[in-house]
């Protein structure tokens, strides 16, 4: 983590190009999709993180430098902590479970929006 609200992460390059494009259609830019996801991480508990899956290991997978600004750099720091994973395996997991097996949502509740875990059990990429 840097003092300036940066936060650098190993994002596999496919998973790096969806989330792209997932940003380009919502006309934001990464650092915004990587604030919003961040903002809502103290809404999963330490074992939401860590039952979430990592992505399939790629050769490319470019350290990413994210401004996510100081507020959330405290929302990470204290996520990793409690899940004992890394800022770079969090923003995999959540990223990979957002776009690519769907396994993370955003829901509102009264009129708060949160992340949720949703059971992948009728998913192609559960492993029974």
């Amino acid at each position: 983590m840097s003092g300036d609200g940066l936060v650098s992460a190993r994002i596999p390059r496919s998973l790096l190009e969806a989330l792209k494009a997932s940003t380009q259609r919502q006309v934001i830019s990464i650092h915004e999709a990587a604030r919003r996801l961040t903002d809502k991480l103290p809404s999963l508990t330490r074992d939401d993180l860590r039952t979430l899956k990592e992505p399939p290991r790629e050769q490319d997978s470019p350290r990413v430098s994210l401004y996510i600004g100081w507020e959330l750099l405290d929302v990470l720091a204290d996520a990793a902590h409690e899940s004992g994973l890394t800022n770079s395996s969090i923003f995999r997991r959540l990223l990979y479970g957002f776009l690519v097996t769907k396994q993370v949502e955003f829901v509102q509740q009264n009129n708060d929006w949160k992340l949720k875990i949703v059971s992948t059990k009728h998913s192609q990429y559960s492993r029974s």
